[in-house]
């Protein structure tokens, strides 16, 4: 376990926590995954996240004032999954977006208090951005979902369940034919149904990939192995870093809900499975209200 205090010690304005610096274990040795490994000592100042997923109703609210058009609007369509289409595959629908993840004839609405969806890291990015906020780094993600922990699979240990009840939100089923919904849902789930980890940090696995502010490169670990501290990532690449697993993650596919998973999408790909949050400077070190 890690020493770090309890960011509960330090106040901050409502729907953010404080997460005090600290050093903690990035990565692992035992995978067949290159990118995962190997585990490493990574230092991280400290500093502000959100407490939980950026909503449906949030994302709304600024995009409607700013004007903005998203990425997938700028195309016209999305790749989307659903429940009964094969492992990997996906399809495109036209009009899909933030606003009908699954299409505008699809009877499966979001509602206000679910995380936004279908928003690439360019608009995850912007949104952040016009706040005075910013996405917050690989290491700073995995140190804050951890709170604390060390080492497992999910924040609480290393099955999906704590006394029968489940954690998190991933697909149930032996490939995408079927969701059995044992965590009770289908695709996403609002923001703040599971418990939150020991910082109060709401879905800190599963739901939906976080966008972080990283390029991915494979390599990234292997360069940092001697220990970090606050690294930001690759110089350049061609995508970005999203960590967490989602709602589409099953045993028969993207088995990586948890904490050492390393996704990555181009910057400009919007998805069903993707949303973020935001990070930003403590408060009282000169961070925008």
């Amino acid at each position: 376990m890690g020493c770090t205090p309890s960011p509960a010690q330090r106040e901050v304005e409502p729907g953010w926590v404080h997460v005090p610096g600290g050093t903690f274990t990035m990565g692992r040795d035992r995978t067949h995954h290159r990118e995962e490994s190997p585990a490493h000592r990574v230092t991280v100042s400290g500093f502000d996240m959100q407490r939980t997923l950026v909503t449906v109703g949030a994302f709304r609210a600024w995009a409607e004032e700013s004007g903005t058009v998203t990425s997938a609007e700028k195309l016209g369509f999305a790749m989307v999954s659903v429940e009964g289409m094969d492992d990997w595959a996906w399809e495109r629908v036209e009009g899909a977006s933030w606003r009908a993840p699954w299409g505008p004839d699809a009877d499966n609405p979001q509602t206000d208090d679910h995380p936004v969806v279908v928003v690439s890291w360019k608009d995850a990015n912007a949104y952040c951005t016009a706040h005075g906020w910013r996405l917050p780094t690989e290491a700073e993600w995995e140190y804050a979902m951890r709170a604390g922990s060390e080492g497992t699979r999910y924040p609480w240990g290393d099955e999906p369940t704590v006394d029968g009840a489940y954690r998190l939100n991933f697909w149930q089923g032996r490939d995408h034919h079927a969701n059995e919904r044992a965590d009770g849902w289908l695709y996403t789930s609002p923001v703040e149904v599971f418990p939150p980890n020991a910082w109060g940090l709401y879905d800190p696995v599963g739901n939906v990939w976080q966008w972080t502010a990283d390029w991915y490169a494979a390599d990234t670990y292997e360069k940092d192995a001697a220990g970090v501290t606050d690294p930001k990532g690759a110089d350049h690449g061609w995508a970005r870093v999203a960590r967490g697993g989602s709602w589409w993650c099953s045993a028969g596919a993207c088995s990586a809900y948890g904490l050492w998973a390393r996704g990555k999408s181009r910057p400009d790909a919007p998805y069903p499975n993707n949303g973020f949050r935001c990070a930003a400077q403590a408060q009282g070190s000169g961070r925008q209200h």
